[in-house]
């Protein structure tokens, strides 16, 4: 049985506003799966993509490109900007 040790990325940062105008922080994270071994170097596996509003409220995307709160459901976040995006190193 493989053991592997799992970092979270900062990938992105996006720029966000609800319904009523206020502007919010949505960051992105990406899960890296290393495998942990003594003689062996395994490549790094690209774990699920994750988004957080800058309070910690977690999100989810929908696949048009905007955010709900998963809390409550009915708040909606509409992308503003990309403030940053990078790619993960694994």
């Amino acid at each position: 049985m493989a053991t592997y040790e799992s970092v979270l990325h900062v990938t992105g940062r996006f720029e966000v506003v609800d319904a009523h105008d206020r502007l919010d922080v949505v960051i992105e994270y990406t899960e890296c799966l290393y495998r942990v071994s003594i003689s062996k170097r395994y490549p790094v596996e690209r774990g699920p993509t994750s988004y957080r509003l800058s309070d910690g409220t977690p999100l989810r995307r929908s696949d048009k490109g905007y955010f709900f709160d998963t809390l409550d459901g009915v708040r909606r976040l509409f992308m503003v900007d990309a403030v940053e995006k990078s790619k993960a190193n694994c």
